[in-house]
């Protein structure tokens, strides 16, 4: 392979627009339809301070995503295009800071391929699609790393890069919180302590502006929340920082090696690249070239600080994909080596025999009823999904095998994952009635009443005040993000378990209940000595059902024994 990367300035464009094609698709379940409803309610009550889910507060991250989203939403209206609009504005800039980063710092080449290889990685797109604050955090850690290594490179330009530095930083902060100020934090540092060149600059990064405009940044919203809810610090930092990262209170355990699986995944189609930039940059970690240690040790650093968490998701690793974009168009600037171009050819041979095996076995019809098709998905939906998923593993196993032979890698690459990302979204359409409350939430709306109400039982669909355009009224036995809500005693009514279930709608109204479709037995038997079930409709592997009271029932204590009996 000859190392040349000179990709062309249409393709980078192209990359950069592809996720402009899941722009009205349907809000997924759960982290896209969460963070689409809050700002929603926002605009709504016209409360620019607390975030609310589902009226009532919720506390867990900072607001500069809701905020963004609300701005939007004012702008275009609630819907599905512009909650997803600032996310994918966010991504463009991130897009550009990696681009900007990789010029200044190798050459323009380097740039222009690390921004494609960051705009077409796996997770990165994604992410730009399905809404969390792992992105708006990635975007601003991105600048803040970028800006603070330039003020320690050329310490003439720190004047400026310093403040800009604290300015990034307090933007991640308000992204999602202490990490934005951590990770950097120690990134400088260890930078510091293994390249004296760069400590001259580093001491100009405490600039006197820079915290100020930080503070200026972040802190009004903290104090304003501190004076709203007395309790806030508290649970924003102990509980959802150190109590989330130190102990399994919330139940996102994962195994130490969860993010070296998540890690490759995420940046496919540019793995091979990228483990030949890490390993050419880290064999040699005290030259006098700063430039592959850095981004290194930005990359292994952030990915060790998650695995040693007790809190672990896939999406939280989404920081270092930049930096490990940059390390992969670095790789095949300098060309690949044999081991390298090997292990490609080896990931797109196993890409292609997965596929080849996926569409053998379900062709074959042998899979349980249970597993395929999956409960929901339209039957003429069927063969759209195959194809798509045969056409997704083709061209990412067929970009591997290739691209090491090819004179320049890098546009291979990028037009893989640009036709993967394509399918990918034009496949979420298709199974969006798998994974999003769209459907059942517009018959919710079309149906229900201002007297009637709206339950949850179960579980929590975020997305169904979103499309229902109505407030969940009541969840029974429930807690998941509810958990600091329900601690409030106003809300207790909000707030119900099995007894709650058993009791009767009000005369000449009726309750519309979402629950999952295995719970419909147990809901039948509760239901039938002083309800009757109007409707009970099934969506996937969620159900609704209309009930009413049933005139002239028995007492309520043969109820709740007989309901008891069927529990």
């Amino acid at each position: 392979m000859k190392p040349s990367p000179s990709l062309p300035l249409w393709l980078l464009v192209a990359t950069l627009t592809v996720p402009l094609l899941g722009l009205t698709s349907p809000l997924i379940e759960v982290d896209d339809a969460r963070y689409a409803q809050i700002p929603a309610e926002m605009l709504r009550s016209g409360d620019w301070v607390l975030p609310t889910l589902d009226g009532t507060p919720y506390v867990e991250k900072p607001p500069l995503w809701y905020w963004s989203a609300g701005v939007s939403y004012r702008i275009f209206g609630i819907n599905e295009a512009a909650a997803r609009l600032p996310m994918w504005i966010l991504s463009c800039l991130g897009i550009l800071g990696v681009g900007w980063l990789g010029t200044w710092l190798y050459s323009v080449q380097v740039g222009r391929a690390a921004a494609a290889a960051t705009a077409t990685a796996g997770l990165w797109l994604f992410l730009t699609h399905n809404l969390t604050l792992d992105m708006p955090v990635s975007v601003f850690l991105l600048y803040a790393t970028a800006l603070a290594l330039r003020a320690m490179a050329r310490p003439d330009d720190a004047r400026w890069a310093a403040p800009a530095t604290w300015v990034a930083a307090a933007l991640a902060f308000l992204s999602k919180g202490l990490i934005a100020l951590l990770l950097p934090g120690l990134w400088v540092l260890g930078l510091c302590a293994l390249y004296p060149p760069l400590r001259k600059g580093a001491r100009r990064l405490i600039s006197p502006l820079g915290v100020a405009l930080a503070t200026l940044i972040a802190a009004p919203w903290f104090a304003a929340m501190q004076g709203r809810r007395p309790d806030f610090l508290h649970v924003f930092f102990i509980e959802q920082h150190f109590e989330r990262y130190l102990t399994p209170k919330y139940n996102r355990g994962a195994p130490w090696w969860f993010y070296l699986a998540v890690l490759p995944a995420g940046l496919m189609p540019w793995t091979s690249a990228f483990l030949a930039g890490l390993w050419r940059s880290i064999r040699q970690p005290f030259g006098t070239d700063y430039r592959g240690p850095a981004l290194s040790f930005w990359t292994l650093g952030v990915a060790v600080f998650f695995s040693t968490s007790h809190s672990k998701l896939a999406t939280y690793v989404l920081p270092v994909v930049p930096h490990a974009a940059l390390l992969a168009a670095v790789a095949l600037d300098q060309g690949l080596p044999f081991w390298a171009q090997r292990f490609s050819r080896t990931l797109g041979m196993m890409l292609l025999a997965g596929g080849a095996l996926a569409t053998a076995t379900l062709a074959s019809g042998r899979l349980p009823p249970s597993w395929w098709p999956p409960p929901g998905l339209p039957l003429d939906a069927l063969a759209p999904v195959i194809l798509l998923a045969i056409a997704f593993f083709l061209v990412l196993g067929i970009a591997q095998i290739a691209a090491p032979s090819l004179k320049h890698a890098e546009v291979a690459l990028s037009l893989a994952g640009l036709c993967a990302g394509i399918f990918l979204f034009c496949g979420l359409r298709y199974v969006s009635p798998l994974i999003s409350a769209r459907d059942i939430g517009t018959v919710v709306r079309n149906e229900i009443q201002a007297e009637d109400s709206l339950w949850t039982y179960g579980f929590y669909l975020q997305g169904l005040p979103f499309y229902a355009h109505h407030p969940v009224d009541k969840l029974v036995m429930f807690e998941g993000e509810f958990h600091y809500a329900m601690r409030d005693p106003q809300l207790k009514e909000r707030f119900g378990n099995d007894n709650h279930l058993k009791s009767a709608p009000a005369p000449a109204t009726r309750r519309f209940v979402v629950l999952r479709s295995k719970e419909r037995i147990h809901f039948e038997d509760c239901a039938r000595q002083r309800q009757q079930i109007d409707s009970w409709r099934e969506f996937g592997t969620w159900s609704l059902a209309v009930v009413r009271a049933r005139p002239g029932g028995p007492r309520a204590r043969r109820f709740g024994l007989a309901c008891a009996g069927g529990l």
